[in-house]
């Protein structure tokens, strides 16, 4: 027989001829899949989804907040998390203790879970697991984990400014506190409070005293020891005091970015915003019976034709015509 043989009527006839065959095969197919494609074979699954945005992240290099949402939530520290928690290896029926047990632990959570950015620049957290009460907690886990550990990587930053702040305030107090303390004693053993004040109303009295035909001489004199003593400890604690001004800005505003680096690490923010919530769903996603029916029956009939096909074309070539 040559493969010209192989012609539409030739096969036609080969399944009107075995029509009984071919119907027997199906009905077999069909139910020996619906009974390996059972609970007793193939554990249902069960779907629980959720749908968050990004907030309060701050974006690093070109990244969006998105993507950092999405390493976050990929994160082996989250994805560990969750295998301690709800003991999967014991779940997922994986031995730890041999070799490789960690790796295939891995690849079932990987396969079960998965985590995807959507075109709106949400992030989609979809779990699958036999219980549907534990893919809704691992979903809401999940969540908890990421927002814990966002928490934990900001505050780490804010305690390095904190303890940079906090240098440099007391640095800035140091210095303040010294120059204070000089003009204290210039205060003290001279008088001096205010440099430009003083100097202009000590000229004005000894000018008035000068000119005054009842000058008093002890308060001449007082007036010119007052003067000696501007002139020379006046340009100290003119310069002091400008010091003592800038210092105490600085000092200032450093102790305003302090108390903001405080606040940064002591305050409780949540870094996902859920839009769609998981929930326990009462209808499994896994298997697809009525797919697995289709598939084995088509199988089934292929390769019953196939077997056909061969017995027709060995029979002819045993007896040629």
């Amino acid at each position: 027989m040559s493969d010209n043989d192989l012609s539409l009527p030739w096969l036609i006839r080969i399944v009107r001829n075995n029509w009984r065959t071919f119907t027997g095969v199906g009905a077999a197919a069909i139910v020996l899949a619906y009974i390996f494609s059972g609970p007793n074979f193939i554990p249902p699954k069960f779907l629980s989804t959720a749908t968050v945005y990004p907030v309060n992240l701050n974006s690093y290099s070109q990244e969006t907040r998105t993507d950092q949402l999405l390493q976050l939530l990929e994160s082996n520290i989250i994805r560990d998390s969750l295998i301690t928690r709800f003991d999967l290896a014991k779940s997922y029926d994986v031995d730890t203790a041999v070799n490789g047990g960690y790796f295939a632990l891995y690849n079932e959570f990987n396969d079960r879970v998965e985590i995807s950015k959507t075109r709106y620049e949400s992030v989609m957290i979809e779990v699958l697991d036999e219980d549907p009460r534990v893919a809704r907690d691992m979903v809401l886990e999940m969540l908890d984990q990421a927002n814990l550990l966002a928490r934990r990587l900001q505050r780490e930053k804010s305690r390095e400014v904190e303890r940079m702040a906090l240098r440099a305030m007391k640095n800035e107090r140091n210095k303040l506190d010294s120059i204070e303390a000089r003009l204290d004693l210039l205060r003290q053993g001279s008088g001096l409070l205010a440099y430009e004040v003083q100097a202009k109303e000590v000229t004005k009295g000894y000018v008035k005293l000068l000119t005054s035909s009842g000058a008093n001489t002890a308060q001449k004199q007082q007036l010119e020891t007052l003067m000696k003593e501007l002139e020379e400890k006046g340009g100290e604690f003119r310069y002091l005091s400008g010091l003592s001004d800038m210092f105490r800005y600085n000092y200032n505003r450093l102790l305003t970015e302090y108390e903001v680096a405080v606040n940064d690490v002591t305050k409780e923010l949540t870094y996902t915003n859920v839009v769609t919530y998981p929930e326990v769903s009462d209808r499994k996603v896994y298997p697809i019976r009525w797919l697995i029916l289709l598939i084995t029956l088509v199988a089934a009939e292929v390769l019953c034709f196939a077997l056909f096909i061969i017995k027709e074309r060995t029979d002819r070539s045993g007896h040629p015509e």
